[in-house]
């Protein structure tokens, strides 16, 4: 009997103890996966065009509304552009137009990738651990707001949503009072504090 009773209390001294590690060593949550997988990889920003409603206006003789939507998206890209090149260190990334979205996103060609404009890398790299951030209206936001940065990860079965954990969703909007126009500059730098702050805080757990 004492045999048995000293075989009992190691049992569930064994169960004790395998059920507080448990506690310890929780699973990897998908954001800190996420976020892990982003800092050694690659962001993909796209650049829109707005190629369709340019041609439109071409074709039914509005040469001039044309032009203005030409210089518009002109402008908004070499801000995106110059906002990256200064301000965003959290990992590598590329630019690419919207027009070679399919060839980009659908077919894994990545030639047309850049990061100054007229200049295409010319080692193709091979991207692992990619992400896309697009500029435009983030699920859940009313379509009458300035558009966004929104995050995704691109995967082998397409595009997959960033965990809600995880920081997915930058604001673009101008802090000033009042004020409807884009400051891509202090948007990136916020989304660079918030991304290094949550990659922090997956660490400290």
């Amino acid at each position: 009997m004492k045999i048995r009773a000293i075989g009992i209390s190691i049992f569930f001294a064994t169960m004790i103890v395998n059920w507080a590690y448990s506690q310890k060593v929780a699973p990897v949550s998908l954001g800190a996966q996420q976020i892990d997988q982003l800092k050694a990889g690659t962001l993909l920003i796209k650049l829109n065009t707005q190629s369709a409603r340019i041609k439109h206006r071409l074709d039914n003789s509005q040469k001039s509304k044309a032009k203005s939507l030409m210089d518009e998206m002109e402008k908004e890209q070499n801000e995106i552009i110059n906002a990256f090149k200064d301000h965003y260190t959290f990992s590598d990334y590329y630019f690419f137009y919207s027009d070679d979205s399919d060839k980009v996103l659908k077919e894994r060609k990545f030639d047309t990738l850049f990061k100054e404009k007229g200049n295409p890398i010319t080692d193709i790299p091979t991207l692992t651990n990619t992400f896309l951030l697009v500029l435009g209206v983030a699920p859940g936001y009313s379509t009458v707001d300035k558009y966004k940065f929104v995050l995704h990860q691109l995967t082998a079965d397409g595009l997959s949503p960033i965990d809600k954990t995880m920081p997915k969703v930058f604001k673009t909007q101008s802090r000033k009072l009042f004020s409807n126009k884009y400051d891509f500059p202090n948007s990136v730098i916020r989304m660079v504090e918030r991304l290094e702050k949550f990659h922090l805080k997956v660490h400290e757990q």
